[in-house]
């Protein structure tokens, strides 16, 4: 019997009666209050009075009125079950329930002790001392399956739960070993042996195999419609386990980026067993070697534990709870005492801009500070207006990024010249992007034939409020928009379906050459904005890149790249958006992943650094 929520519903519907004040109400009406039967009610009438929060005097025969009067409100005990589902884990649950009957100074209340309860904590659990980071996000996980992982976030919490042959070092930007212990290459590059580690362990109590690896990036390049990133891995002609600890592969062409793809979030090994065994759940209940574990995950929290059997090492955390919010809680959290740490979006300040602004230097070393670029990529594989590079070039100039950071502030904090914030700016880039005035863009737009056909943007609740001012901006020039909204679910999948004209999403920069190539060539991405032409092109200087051995000449060619897509406008960049992470002087071993995210297995608090 769902007490709560009964009384809940009784005190909303008799919200102008008076506490201590008996009123006239029918068996018949209290059911209809509650969906259900007259019997039922009585008994949720019972259970009520039981609990000292209504009295009731029933009316003598049938149809008769009896009298209730209600004792106490409602705020205290809506406070007190919300905070019992938080504690449960049942955030979902606890907000729903807020967010329909709170008023607005419980709900304050609400998040007063909410926010109090964020960042870390030291608790006694059978008398063991428990370390506990708990923080919130306004965002779902999709799947943690990591040869299905589309969002950042996702991918950062995989990079919790599962490893790789081996991992690519940020900051000495080298191949290093992990579950692999060593390799060797033929001279051409072409063939590769892994010798992987001994007493590898899974979650779930099985030791790791080279048949587990063969099966993991079998089952990714196998099955290229399934899996995105499989454009990784078709350079491999043959992977074979020699024996129980050795790997070998051959590829068709040498590739020198072939390490650094297997140290990348969809290359962790997955157990063959649990994966065959029901790989529709295997994103729910993953099972990996990594430094935490999955012990619960729903749609309003997300639990980690430490793994004692890593084979890198016990993390010094012993839990991470991840608290799942709706966007529209964005913002309402209070940020706690600092005792910890805590992650979040925020305003970029005039002197973080003006240094990111400086060059790539400063930017490299702000590490805490990891940059999103908007992007409005074009459907060419649908008729519209959208496939003329005179109209693609009009909404170039009609989104004035300056004017939107501006308007809209936030987390923008410049405009977007590509992925790179730190790339210095051509004179031919900074023409293109050189203001035009109001009847040259509209000659533009009617040197693309456009007569006012509807415009089609589909994008997520994140970025709503750049699409909404982007529609605004494009109908004071005569463009007629219209946006749709889907669930981040939906628009992993999207990118492929004809109906819409452009995308609106962002990607994480991450200084890293695996990056871009994963926005050319992944299907998800951007490859409903290239037609025939760009997509073969887009695909050949791929595969030169894979055979290219000097770095900075891959870079140069993936800059040629990007400048094919800019001067085509296949892709409009849009806005550098910066997320900021900040953590208090009690926090040591503190790392930034590549996605922008602490890294839960390195952090450690100092039990004497009083915050």
């Amino acid at each position: 019997m769902l007490t709560v929520p009964h009384f809940l519903e009784l005190r909303q519907y008799f919200n102008n009666h008076e506490v201590g004040k008996p009123f006239s109400v029918t068996v018949d009406k209290l059911a209809g209050i509650w969906y259900c039967t007259p019997r039922y009610a009585k008994l949720i009438v019972r259970k009520l009075c039981e609990l000292g929060w209504i009295e009731w005097k029933a009316g003598r025969g049938r149809g008769h009125t009896s009298m209730l009067t209600l004792l106490t409100d409602s705020g205290e005990i809506l406070l007190r079950e919300v905070k019992l589902r938080m504690e449960q884990g049942n955030v979902k649950e606890a907000m729903e329930l807020m967010n329909r009957f709170g008023a607005a100074a419980v709900k304050e209340q609400f998040m007063d002790w909410l926010s109090e309860g964020m960042g870390f904590s030291t608790q006694a659990v059978s008398n063991k001392l428990q370390d506990t980071l708990r923080f919130p996000v306004y965002r779902s996980i999709l799947t943690l399956d990591p040869g299905l992982i589309y969002y950042n976030f996702d991918a950062h919490m995989v990079g919790q739960l599962f490893n790789t042959l081996v991992e690519y070092d940020q900051e000495s930007r080298t191949v290093t070993p992990c579950i692999a212990h060593s390799w060797e290459s033929s001279v051409d590059a072409r063939e590769w042996t892994f010798h992987l580690k001994k007493s590898v362990m899974f979650h779930h109590g099985q030791e790791l195999t080279a048949h587990d690896v063969v099966f993991s990036l079998d089952r990714l390049r196998l099955n290229p419609d399934r899996f995105e990133s499989s454009w990784m891995f078709q350079d491999i002609e043959k992977i074979d386990a020699m024996d129980h600890k050795t790997v070998r592969i051959r590829l068709k062409e040498p590739n020198y980026l072939f390490l650094r793809f297997l140290s990348t979030i969809p290359a962790s090994i997955v157990p063959e067993e649990i994966v065959r065994a029901g790989e529709a759940e295997f994103g729910k209940k993953p099972v990996g070697t990594g430094p935490f574990r999955m012990v619960r995950l729903n749609e309003g929290i997300c639990i980690l534990e430490a793994f004692p059997a890593h084979f890198q090492g016990r993390p010094h955390l012993d839990r991470v709870e991840v608290l799942i919010f709706p966007e529209i809680e964005t913002g309402r959290l209070k940020e706690p005492d600092w005792t910890s740490v805590m992650i979040s979006d925020g305003d970029a300040s005039k002197a973080q801009r003006d240094a990111l602004m400086k060059g790539n230097g400063e930017w490299l070393d702000m590490e805490t500070l990891f940059c999103c670029c908007g992007l409005l990529v074009f459907n060419q594989w649908k008729t519209g207006p959208q496939n003329h590079p005179k109209f693609r070039e009009a909404l170039h100039h009609i989104i004035d990024r300056e004017r939107m950071i501006a308007e809209l502030g936030g987390d923008r904090v410049f405009p977007a010249q590509g992925f790179r914030p730190y790339r210095p700016v051509s004179d031919k880039i900074t023409a293109a992007n050189s203001s035009v005035s109001r009847s040259e863009i509209l000659t533009m737009l009617k040197a693309s034939g456009y007569q006012g056909e509807t415009f089609r943007l589909l994008t997520t609740e994140y970025h709503g409020e750049d699409a909404a001012w982007i529609r605004e901006r494009c109908e004071s020039f005569g463009v007629h928009m219209e946006i749709e909204i889907t669930d981040p679910s939906e628009f992993a999948v999207h990118h492929s379906l004809p109906q819409h004209d452009c995308l609106l999403f962002g990607n994480t920069f991450s200084n890293d050459e695996v990056c871009e190539l994963e926005m050319y060539l992944q299907k998800n991405y951007f490859l409903s904005a290239f037609d025939d032409p760009m997509a073969e092109a887009v695909k050949k200087a791929a595969e030169s890149i894979f055979r290219e051995s000097d770095e900075n000449e891959r870079q140069h060619k993936l800059a040629d790249v990007e400048d094919l897509i800019r001067e085509t406008y296949s892709v409009l960049y849009l806005v550098q958006k910066k997320n900021n992470t900040s953590f208090h002087k009690s926090v040591r071993g503190v790392t930034i992943s590549a996605l922008g995210w602490l890294d839960f297995h390195k952090i450690w608090f100092h039990p004497h650094v009083s915050p």
